[in-house]
């Protein structure tokens, strides 16, 4: 199984007046996604059950859920003129997620991974090299970003994000922040954000604490409105100024968990483009990402409106 992107996408799509629903920046990479009957020991050998590649990282892999579900996006990110660089464009055009080429390419190398999929028990463990070239602050088009209702960042290029956060919220926008790890830079970003989302594990890596009610207390300190933690299996829990609020997992069986996390921001971000309250848009999060786990890859495996809808009024 080696799947490639088409040579002749569709051409990428202009909003006709410059708006759009969630503009992007973050790291795009392409996955080589190798699936194994499991992981070998240490100075071992296993032989590959099956293999593919496919365009992955948090922000674009949300973005293009959110254009399935249809609203309007727009992406800026790294990589290379190679062929890398021209499977990501080919990409963002078949799924109608605008980009400026031009500025986007600049990097000397596009940014892979290695994602080996453990196909017994669907856990998969990722070694990562992102472009080179991260995006210059100067590079930031105030009118693109001062144009969107919601701008999703993964934390990279610190200094460009904060640049583009200051833009939306001066414009009304809001900010979601998917904090997979703390990055660089993230103590000044962390003011300028309405929602975070992170993995539970953020709580020790950040603030030195397991308990999760502590490090959304803290957050909420340095002005953030709303913080999300997900707890895998054990679901995932918000806290904003109404209080916490709880959202179990939904009972699946999951073939193939990369992505999942990406999926949840996507999710989230559609029910607050569609004025839901936190408990509805944590729920269909929830469905949304629990839906992806049960198919195999990354674009292939993402629900449909439909069916996350369905999986979360069940």
């Amino acid at each position: 199984m080696t799947d490639l992107l088409p040579n002749e996408p569709s051409p990428p799509i202009d909003d006709e007046d410059g708006n759009y629903d969630v503009a992007g920046l973050g790291t795009i990479l392409v996955d080589q996604q190798v699936f194994l009957d499991t992981y070998p020991a240490l100075d071992t050998k296993t032989e590959v059950n099956s293999y593919r590649f496919q365009v992955g990282g948090p922000v674009p892999t949300a973005l293009v859920l959110l254009s399935r579900f249809g609203k309007t996006c727009q992406f800026a990110g790294r990589w290379g003129k190679d062929t890398f660089g021209d499977l990501i464009e080919s990409d963002l055009r078949r799924e109608r997620v605008h980009f400026d080429a031009a500025s986007c390419a600049r990097a000397d190398s596009t940014g892979f991974a290695q994602v080996w999929v453990d196909r017994a028990t669907a856990s998969r463990t990722i070694a990562f090299a992102r472009a080179r070239r991260e995006i210059d602050e100067a590079e930031i088009d105030e009118r693109t970003f001062s144009r969107c209702r919601l701008l999703h960042l993964d934390g990279w290029s610190s200094q460009a994000a904060i640049n583009a956060a200051k833009c939306v919220k001066q414009n009304g926008g809001q900010v979601f922040l998917d904090a997979g790890s703390p990055k660089p830079g993230l103590s000044d970003l962390l003011p300028l954000v309405d929602i975070v989302n992170a993995p539970e594990r953020f709580a020790s890596l950040y603030f030195a604490t397991d308990n999760t009610d502590e490090a959304a207390r803290r957050m909420q300190d340095m002005g953030v409105e709303t913080v999300i933690f997900t707890h895998g299996t054990g679901g995932a829990v918000l806290y904003n100024s109404a209080g916490r609020t709880e959202q179990p997992a939904f009972p699946i069986t999951a073939v193939d968990t990369t992505g999942a996390g990406d999926v949840f921001c996507g999710g989230f971000l559609y029910a607050l483009l569609e004025d839901w309250t936190p408990g509805d848009c944590l729920k269909f999060a929830a469905a949304a990402a629990a839906l992806k786990c049960t198919q195999v890859g990354n674009r292939d495996a993402l629900p449909t409106l439909e069916h996350a809808m369905d999986l979360m009024n069940r």
